[in-house]
């Protein structure tokens, strides 16, 4: 006899703040189900920060890789959208004997699901489309239900391989914590609706596998982080509670809703997929690398952030209320205004990546013998070889050299606000520039995250 499995997933949680929040009794409809069943820490570990464990989970199976892509002919740089991955049918594609019901999670449709999908109702994914099989599913639910509250107002993007027009939602800034508490609230109303849904879809059928995701976790580890752990920006902003244990608390709540209506012998799983933490490394690769980078490439000159290293390092300031492209962008030197991509314009382009500033070096990189790629967490540097790219400038026997080279400029490094080295660890990715190209770049840089770096020396 088959036993109906409903499986609630929690995207990006800390695990040992949710570990601990179990242990306190903070989270008990969770706590109820860990205690009537199994509790199994499962492990993938990755290569480097930025690998996408999403695949390994949707398909069963290791699948190295960033999900990005670089061309060599063109020097375009995307990130490749899971809503469009082919090259494996998901785990839940069980064929005709299994009724199954997939809803939010970061997932492709599959031909082989017998049952109904949904994907892109209120994504983590910096880019996504709603969309669903059967087509008008997803039109029904967003009119009986309403559209993710964070995805209302986002911006437009264009997916580079299929050139259709995708949603990208915007954050506010961290510094604004009346725009952020109103972020906040939006999350919680997005967990009210989804699971409205959820309840909703399970009335639809007799699932065998019933697949829901709640991704708001994710978002608020990114956004609300400040909002109750240690954190330099908690000193200058009214403390009220947890933020990140009342969307936990949400969630939870919601999982009781939905499990109270299910029959008694169904098999309940909790699961989650990667783990956040504390994030310092955001800064140094996208806005403190590609600037060094092009330092090295052009001495003298300088794009962004000119600043004195004879004077003092300025105190940090907490006054930013702008989205962060615009903070950064507001930081070009007059060289900088002549040849960098302003982001406004590579919005006004569709351009998913227009909020990360290694992506606004982008023309500059085929005359740069290394140049910065558009990443987060990990820093990534790309070599620009002769007779691997169109324009390339580093002779194919010159390339461990080059990268030796890069290494010490990064290894002598600092963060002038302590004196210690900016980078924890290099990571080649391959020994010629001839092997396969699994991901982008030919270095990751591992950023010593135990301080926030807003500024860099280097000789």
């Amino acid at each position: 006899m088959k036993r109906k499995v409903v499986a609630i997933g929690i995207d990006g949680p800390n695990t040992g703040r949710l570990e601990s929040w179990l242990r306190a009794g903070l989270l008990p409809n969770m706590e109820k189900i860990a205690l009537r069943g199994a509790t199994a820490r499962y492990t993938h570990v990755k290569r480097f920060r930025n690998e996408r464990c999403w695949d390994t989970f949707l398909s069963g199976r290791e699948m190295a890789g960033s999900g990005a892509t670089f061309l060599t002919g063109s020097y375009d740089f995307f990130n490749e959208s899971l809503q469009r991955e082919e090259r494996y049918a998901p785990f839940y594609a069980l064929g005709e004997d299994y009724r199954v019901c997939m809803f939010d999670l970061p997932a492709t449709l599959s031909p082989h699901v017998n049952g109904i999908q949904l994907a892109g109702w209120g994504s983590e994914l910096n880019a996504s489309t709603p969309v669903s099989a059967p087509a008008d599913l997803m039109a029904e639910i967003l009119a009986r239900y309403g559209a993710d509250p964070k995805l209302v107002n986002a911006a437009r993007v264009v997916d580079f391989k299929s050139r259709e027009t995708e949603r990208s939602y915007v954050l506010p800034s961290l510094y604004d914590h009346f725009a952020v508490s109103a972020f906040k609230e939006k999350l919680l109303l997005a967990i009210k609706q989804r699971t409205e849904i959820c309840l909703d879809l399970l009335s639809r059928a007799d699932w065998d596998l019933f697949l829901a995701l709640y991704p708001e976790v994710h978002t608020a580890n990114h956004m609300l982080w400040h909002l109750g752990e240690d954190h330099p920006l908690r000193v200058h902003t009214p403390q009220t509670g947890h933020a990140v244990l009342e969307i936990f608390q949400a969630i939870d709540h919601a999982i009781g809703r939905i499990v109270e209506r299910l029959p008694a012998d169904t098999n309940v799983v909790v699961y989650t997929v990667d783990h956040t933490d504390v994030n310092s490394m955001d800064v140094p690769s996208m806005a403190l690398l590609p600037e060094l980078l092009y330092r090295w490439n052009f001495p003298g000159s300088r794009a962004l952030a000119a600043g004195d290293g004879t004077q003092p390092v300025p105190p940090l300031r907490t006054d930013y209320g702008r989205h962060w492209k615009h903070e950064v962008w507001a930081l070009r030197t007059p060289v900088g205004e002549t040849q960098l991509v302003a982001p406004d314009q590579q919005e006004r382009l569709g351009d998913p990546l227009s909020w990360n500033p290694a992506n606004w070096y982008k023309p500059l990189w085929p005359g740069m013998r290394a140049f910065a790629l558009p990443s987060v967490s990990d820093g990534y540097i790309r070599l620009n070889v002769l007779g691997r790219e169109s324009q390339g400038w580093v002779e194919a026997d010159r390339y461990q050299a080059t990268l030796d080279e890069l290494g010490q400029l990064l290894q002598r490094a600092t963060n002038p606000r302590t004196g210690r080295p900016l980078v924890k660890s290099l990571t080649q990715t391959r020994k010629s520039p001839w092997d396969a190209p699994e991901i982008p770049p030919d270095l990751i840089v591992c950023w010593d995250d135990s301080m926030p770096a807003d500024t860099l020396d280097s000789p």
